[in-house]
């Protein structure tokens, strides 16, 4: 069996077959796709920064490592496509100015797992990360940020804001798009899930860091998702020690956002909806069977063979940040995946019936 491997880099994006024993190196195409060695080219600069609005604004030096733009620069699009071509290679877009297709659909314009930093202008702090070059701090929310508790100065620029030129993009992913392991599930070797390694131990080396996110990606960064076609997303049950052991995606979040899976009332009630929790084999869960990609959950220590999984393990399967959260952004208030709060009605965003995506877990719910 083949599976499609995804590698990621800033202006080239490779596709390439995942077979036993394979050795090739894992990023093909031209290096002057991403990177400038003069950074002159017809007398005219080619390093640039990209501004919220589209403009592109030239620099008089490149990036560190030669690079021509930052990740905003690369993975940002004026129209509503969300994955660009640029030459032979293909780039997944998280920041269109125009606004792109949600819930996705599998169209062109079709919004990426991750959602899309769109709506954070269009509508507001609420419907996004506020990240540097998008968008400034939220103010709703000085000195910590939302959920999580106040954090000292040396911890500021990511646990406050990643609005800020020392935090931003990379104060939640630090890139290797050079790293060559050629595991289906991204791991170190691979540079990580989404490259979602610990920022505290990014110490300047050529490997990526030795803790991170685990797991899985559709090839199509689930432009057109499915029960059967999706990302697989690593959790697991808590409690947290050290940064990121665990490989969950939802440790990654805990960082700036607070152990929410711990937080219970004297009498064990939980007074936040948990993650890294395992959903409930009873009850009012025993109808939630089939995985939904509009409300993914996390699985422990993901395999190869958890590819495409469509049958949920109840008891096992893990309710996950990301459940109820898109972390780039979405049409909806908290970053959340659907308009529940429309729900039995019509969701003004689609002009459809709201979806009460609590439903698909909670069963008795709907």
């Amino acid at each position: 069996m083949r599976f499609a491997k995804v590698w990621v880099f800033p202006g080239i994006l490779m596709v390439s077959l995942l077979l036993p024993l394979r050795g090739e190196a894992a990023v093909q195409g031209l290096c002057s796709d991403c990177h400038t060695m003069h950074n002159s080219q017809q007398n005219t600069l080619v390093a640039f920064t990209l501004e919220n609005t589209g403009e592109r604004i030239a620099r008089p030096e490149a990036f560190g490592k030669l690079l021509k733009t930052d990740c905003v620069g690369c993975h940002s699009h004026a129209g509503p496509e969300t994955i660009v071509t640029l030459g032979d290679s293909r780039v997944p877009v998280v920041f269109n100015l125009t606004e792109p297709t949600y819930p996705p659909d599998g169209s062109t314009s079709s919004t990426l797992a991750g959602g899309n930093f769109h709506w954070l202008l269009q509508a507001g702090d609420p419907h996004g990360h506020n990240v540097q070059a998008i968008s400034g701090p939220d103010y709703r929310f000085p000195g910590f940020a939302p959920g999580g508790v106040p954090r000292t100065e040396d911890c500021a620029d990511c646990h406050t804001t990643l609005a800020t030129p020392q935090s931003g993009c990379n104060g939640c992913h630090t890139p290797h798009h050079h790293a060559d392991g050629d595991s289906l599930v991204v791991g170190r070797e691979e540079g990580w899930y989404r490259f979602l390694g610990s920022v505290m131990q990014r110490d300047g080396s050529p490997l990526p860091p030795p803790a991170g996110v685990a797991g899985i990606e559709a090839p199509d960064w689930e432009q057109n998702p499915l029960s059967s076609r999706h990302n697989v997303y690593q959790g697991k049950p808590g409690p947290y020690v050290n940064f990121l052991e665990t490989g969950s995606i939802n440790q990654k979040c805990a960082g700036c956002h607070g152990l929410f899976h711990s937080q219970t009332a004297a009498e064990s009630a939980w007074i936040r909806h948990p993650v890294d929790a395992a959903i409930p084999d009873r009850g009012e869960f025993t109808g939630f069977s089939t995985y939904d990609p509009l409300v993914p959950v996390g699985r422990q220590n993901v395999t190869p063979e958890d590819a495409n999984f469509t049958s949920i393990n109840r008891g096992s399967d893990l309710v996950a940040c990301i459940s109820c959260h898109r972390p780039h952004g979405s049409p909806y208030p908290a970053m959340l995946r659907w308009g529940y709060r429309a729900w039995p009605g019509i969701d003004p965003h689609t002009g459809q019936p709201a979806v009460n995506g609590c439903a698909v877990c909670h069963t008795a719910k709907s």
